[in-house]
This record gives C-alpha cells, sequence and structure tokens, in this order.
C-alpha cells in the first residue's frame, strides 16, 4: 500500500508538468493607444526649454537651491528654490517618456522610455548632455493590462519607433 501511494505521489506531479501550455500573450486588449515617437527623434529630443505648467507629478529632488519636479512622461520641471516660500520656475528639460528621475552629486539619470540618458544641470539654466544607454528598460505598457497589445509590438508598428506613452482611445 506504500507502495502505491509512493509511486501515485511521484508520478502525478511528472503527469501534471507534462501539460504544457503555450502562453497566450497576443490576447491583450487596452482601453489606450501608444503615443510613438522615431528613435532619431527620441536621441535629440533631451532639450532645455522654457518653464511649462505642472502637470501629472511624479519625483520631486532638492539640489542646493534648486528643486527638481518629474513630470510623468514628459520631463523635468527645474525650479529656483533659494526661497523655498516661493520657488521661481527657471525651464523644463523635456524626456519623452520619462517616469523616474535620480541625482548623483551633479549628475542626473533619467529613463527616456527605454533608454538611460545621462546628463548634468549647468547653473539651473541649461543641461549638458552626456550620455544615453540604450534599451536599457522595458518597454513601456499600457496602464490597463499586463503586456502591449499585439497591434502595437514592435513588430506590428512602423520602423524604428517607440512608444513615449499611452492615451485614453
Amino acid at each position: 500500500m506504500k507502495k502505491i501511494i509512493w509511486l501515485l505521489g511521484a508520478t502525478i506531479p511528472l503527469l501534471i508538468s507534462s501539460c504544457y501550455v503555450e502562453p497566450y500573450e497576443t490576447g491583450y486588449y487596452s482601453e489606450y493607444q501608444p503615443v510613438l515617437m522615431t528613435r532619431t527623434a527620441l536621441e535629440s529630443s533631451i532639450k532645455w526649454v522654457e518653464p511649462k505648467i505642472l502637470g501629472t507629478t511624479g519625483k520631486i529632488y532638492i539640489k542646493g537651491d534648486l528643486l527638481f519636479i518629474n513630470e510623468k512622461f514628459e520631463g523635468i520641471h527645474v525650479y529656483d528654490n533659494s526661497d523655498p516660500s516661493n520657488p521661481v520656475a527657471k525651464g523644463f528639460i523635456t524626456i519623452p517618456g520619462n517616469i523616474d528621475i535620480s541625482i548623483r552629486e551633479d549628475i542626473f539619470y533619467a529613463d527616456n522610455t527605454r533608454d538611460l540618458v545621462t546628463f548634468r544641470v549647468a547653473n539651473g539654466n541649461s543641461i549638458e548632455f552626456l550620455d544615453r544607454n540604450e534599451n536599457v528598460f522595458p518597454e513601456l505598457r499600457p496602464p490597463d493590462v499586463f503586456g502591449i497589445p499585439s497591434e502595437y509590438t514592435a513588430e506590428n508598428r512602423p520602423e524604428n519607433t517607440v512608444i513615449v506613452k499611452w492615451i485614453l482611445k
């Protein structure tokens, strides 16, 4: 009797593990559609521009007298924070697809959709671009499903494009 129980206990997991089912990755449906940008446009998109009104904000960093506020999928607002009760907008750094930023010493790290970019803010009035590491991060997914719907995967959209954000259809 013990041998039969042991034999069943050993063979049932083997039988179950042999039932491999191909994952159905193309079955995602989303209420969102991607905003695409060519790789060439993405690589020249990081710029210092005039201040703009805050939108959907993310992380906030203070470095010396400067205040940096991340605006999701758009870039970073830069403020003169020498008087914390009255910060003054100095400019905006456009970084399409940006969700996260980090600062170490005087180097800024940011995601530029799939790429990791590094730069330095010079005197709070301009940026000095330092480096780009391509395809470090996974592709941006729509906020309402786990994967990218098949019609928007890299194979099914214009060549050399990246997703910089998702908007409601």
